[in-house]
């Protein structure tokens, strides 16, 4: 199976904007805070910090989208220190209530085991593409 970017959803979905059940914010929060070994916030990364500091000199039209990804919205992993920036990223949409990754690098076992120890945590499932669920079995299986 060819993964890229998983998504983490309450349901399997063609059309992402159909989603009906959302995922709980609040345990997405609780997830990334008790995982700090791994994950860090975007708003506790050096870019972040300075990000946040200089607010003011961003233009007014993209302050909402910034502060949005600086407010426990968005969550890295994996720092590459040679290309200067995180190669996992995780980040919640609060609209459509789904979890979104972003893969800088190629996905490993390891990545998609705690990828679905969270969507386990969040009563939802670890998706392809928005229709193919990746379980215990499926890494069992598919996935060296």
């Amino acid at each position: 199976m060819k993964i890229s970017d998983p998504w983490i959803s309450k349901e399997k979905f063609k059309n992402i904007s159909k989603i009906k059940e959302k995922i709980s914010y609040d345990a997405y929060i609780e997830f990334i805070d008790t995982h700090q070994d791994y994950f860090t916030w975007e708003e506790e990364t050096e870019q972040g910090k300075n990000t946040l500091k200089n607010l003011d000199e961003i233009p007014k039209a993209f302050r909402d989208g910034i502060l949005k990804s600086h407010s426990k919205q968005k969550a890295n992993a994996e720092f590459n220190l040679k290309k200067g920036y995180y190669e996992v990223v995780v980040q919640f949409n609060e609209e459509l209530g789904v979890i979104r990754t972003t893969f800088q690098k190629k996905i490993k076992k390891h990545h998609l085991e705690l990828l679905l120890e969270m969507a386990n945590y969040l009563d939802a499932l670890l998706l392809v593409d928005g229709t193919k669920i990746i379980n215990k079995e499926t890494l069992k299986n598919e996935i060296s």
